[in-house]
């Protein structure tokens, strides 16, 4: 006789590739014949965007480029900006039988640095690290025996996990028309313009991902008495992406990437407005408790039982912490004044003692001041702030964001002080490997000669699961329960056990 089953289909995302790629890129930029010689370079920047993405059968890739800026003095003084394109691209094949795929990337400038070959060409170089994520739909049918008979024994397990559901994908831009407050000079050149998005708000209201967010700009620019002036604005945005499905009380997690961005002054002779162009890819990902229900493992008390099983491996999202750290360093060159700071994150290391993982995550923050001699110069500091978080044996981690605050430097005649804010996510993720029944066949007993006993003592060797004494002695679970007054799952080593028979 076979066992009957009644099964139902899980529906979920699996994440069949994720992958982090570092990578850096140079280039050499020559110096317009129109400006004059490069003495020193004080200060390099980028804003990285994101041109193109496509996920097909056993391949995703990402291409960009990293608008990059230097500025340098000449010999006589004068502060000059070059600006460079300088190309990425992204590649990994994956093993995949799936048509469907989809390709999440966070792409991230890890750093930006320059330095003159000579008075005509300088070197760029920055850094790049893209994580590629694909995700296909994913079907599998778990069995259950709703009502089973009295002699059939059912070990069944519950695993609540975490996982992805759906994906939404919205490009969107934001033009705006950037005034400079009042006691601000009006601007006579823009020398550098850098873009950072933070959101404030996110969740799944039905069949949409809603989130609200802003976006920073950041200006370096000179007034008409040759002085430099840093100012940032916020600008507001609030947008939403489809959903396959609705998935209301689901965790949504929303990238946000540049795919252009240009900024400018209005053409007016005393300008004190910048023209702002960007375009922004939002992709959402929503993620859903789901609970796993299985039968791990079967007997039947009258008769022989051969079950067959079905073995899979799932993985889900464990936990998810938001970390806030300063870090905090300080460099022993005397300052007059601090002109402009900026912040790149490095690629976070791990190391796991136990079950503890101890992460650190560098960070690049490119300083621009003036010296005791009131002479324009750069630095880099490279501070870090390390984070600690518990896992399981089977788990791992990874920071899978990073979002700065407002750089504070303070310059004395003892060098610059840096304190620099970051909120960093960690997730915590593992690949659980399931055994279930999906099947069995069942054979009546061969009858035994002689008196069956009602009932027989036994004593545990060492803390033994009653499931498995009951399957031994081809009884149930509760009737040992009731019969020894047992609470729990397990018997402590050395009890003297009654068992009905």
């Amino acid at each position: 006789m076979e066992l009957v089953f009644q099964d139902s289909q899980l529906e979920y995302l699996s994440r069949i590739l994720c992958e982090t790629v570092s990578q850096e890129q140079t280039a050499d930029v020559i110096i317009p014949d129109s400006y004059p010689d490069a003495e020193r370079v004080v200060d390099a920047f980028g804003t990285l965007l994101i041109r193109s993405e496509e996920c097909m059968a056993g391949s995703a890739s990402v291409a960009g480029v990293v608008q990059a800026g230097v500025l340098f003095v000449s010999e006589q003084g004068q502060v000059e900006c070059v600006q460079a394109q300088i190309p990425f691209s992204v590649r990994r094949d994956f093993s995949a039988e799936q048509e469907s795929c989809t390709l999440q990337c966070r792409c991230t400038l890890r750093s930006v640095d320059a330095r003159p070959l000579n008075s005509r060409k300088l070197l760029v170089r920055v850094g790049i690290s893209c994580t590629l994520c694909v995700y296909a739909p994913k079907k599998h049918l778990c069995y259950d025996i709703a009502e089973p008979a009295e002699n059939l024994q059912l070990k069944r397990v519950e695993l609540p996990l975490q996982m992805p559901l759906d994906l939404g994908e919205r490009s969107f831009g934001l033009n705006e028309e950037l005034e400079l407050p009042n006691g601000k000079p009006a601007i006579s050149r823009l020398l550098k313009c850098l873009y950072r998005t933070q959101l404030q708000e996110q969740r799944v209201v039905g069949s949409k991902a809603v989130f609200k967010g802003e976006m920073i700009v950041h200006a370096l620019y000179e007034s008409d008495d040759e002085t430099l002036h840093m100012h940032e604005w916020s600008v507001p945005f609030s947008q939403y992406a489809e959903l396959e499905r609705e998935s209301d009380d689901s965790d949504l997690q929303t990238m946000l990437t540049l795919t252009s961005a240009e900024t400018e002054p209005d053409g007016q002779i005393d300008s004190r407005r910048l023209l702002t162009s960007v375009n922004i890819l939002a992709q959402c990902l929503v993620s859903g408790m789901q609970r796993i229900r299985l039968i791990e493992d079967a007997f039947c008390t009258d008769a022989e039982l051969k079950p067959q099983f079905d073995d899979w491996q799932i993985s889900g999202v464990l936990d998810r912490q938001t970390f806030r750290e300063t870090a905090i360093t300080e460099s022993d060159e005397p300052a007059e004044s601090i002109v402009d700071a900026c912040m790149y994150p490095e690629e976070a290391s791990k190391q796991r003692t136990g079950e503890k993982t101890q992460i650190e995550l560098p960070l690049n923050c490119n300083i621009l001041y003036y010296d005791a001699e009131g002479k324009l110069r750069g630095k880099t500091l490279r501070p870090s702030v390390q984070l600690e978080t518990e896992l399981s044996e089977n788990a791992a981690c990874g920071v899978t964001e990073v979002v700065g605050g407002e750089l504070f430097c303070a310059a004395g005649s003892g060098g610059i002080a840096l304190r620099a804010p970051v909120s960093v996510t960690v997730e915590s993720s593992a690949v659980h490997s399931l055994h279930a029944v999906c099947g069995g066949e069942i054979t009546p007993l061969e009858e035994e000669s002689g008196r069956k006993p009602a009932l027989i003592l036994r004593r545990t060797d060492g803390e033994e699961e009653i499931w498995q004494i009951a399957k031994d002695c081809r009884t149930s679970v509760r009737s040992i329960q009731d019969a020894n007054d047992l609470k729990g799952t397990s018997v402590p080593e050395n009890t003297l056990l009654l068992i009905p028979m």
